[in-house]
């Protein structure tokens, strides 16, 4: 049975499912693993820590992978970084690990996104990095781009800029790659406190110069309003 079919079956339990994950990371098959864990990265960091499998480069990318997601940054840097000494050429794992020194204000968090664009250059940037009031105002910016007729019922709502999402709320199930969170009721049903929150560490960790983080930015304003009035990505009609 192919691996998609048999995880999306949740054969052999949790346990069963980090084996397959181990497998699947050793054949290159990293992204498609992590989201099958969903809500239970910390019990999956557990059900890894059990298993009688040796510790080896798979073991400790899966294992920062989930401890990240679990909001245990401080143990997945130390994992990425056990996994990066086995196997340095790995641009994910520097990736990753330069987002986890961003977490933990380490900086060398830098020379971690440097190696990460130098192996794999198509996928990863250098991120751009940006004071808080030019951040401000890309997202005044992109506020101001909504168009005029969905401005009036956006008067009541806050943009607020933060640089990650808050650790108690990865730890209960968000993703700390999260860009962009819309809190609050829909314009159809009101509820308070209705905020926008951009996550400015985040947009840079993916965008390489000015016009890319002017871009995403706006990008994320777009889909956080479009929260704002209870319609789909594809729904929007700006």
């Amino acid at each position: 049975m192919p691996f998609q079919s048999w995880f999306k079956r949740g054969g052999g339990g949790l346990r069963g499912q980090i084996r397959e994950a181990l497998d699947a990371i050793r054949r290159g098959d990293r992204e498609a693993v992590l989201e099958r864990f969903a809500g239970r990265f910390a019990e999956a960091v557990q059900e890894l820590r059990l298993l009688p499998n040796p510790v080896d480069t798979a073991w400790l990318q899966l294992a920062a992978y989930l401890q990240f997601r679990a909001g245990d940054m401080a143990a997945a840097a130390e994992s990425a970084e056990r996994a990066l000494a086995q196997q340095a050429g790995d641009a994910g794992t520097w990736h990753l690990l330069g987002r986890l020194r961003v977490w933990l204000s380490r900086t060398d968090a830098a020379a971690a996104f440097a190696r990460a664009a130098a192996l794999d250059p198509d996928r990863y940037v250098v991120p751009y990095r940006v004071k808080r009031e030019q951040f401000s105002l890309l997202s005044e910016e992109a506020l101001a781009a909504i168009p005029e007729q969905f401005q009036a019922l956006l008067s009541n709502t806050l943009v607020v800029v933060a640089d990650l999402p808050e650790l108690e709320s990865v730890r209960a199930g968000e993703d700390p790659d999260l860009l962009g969170l819309y809190e609050g009721g829909t314009v159809l049903e009101r509820g308070w406190p209705e905020r926008i929150v951009l996550y400015q560490r985040n947009h840079e960790n993916i965008c390489a110069d000015a016009a890319e983080l002017a871009e995403q930015v706006t990008e994320t304003m777009r889909h956080e309003v479009g929260h704002h009035f209870g319609m789909a990505e594809d729904e929007l009609p700006f």
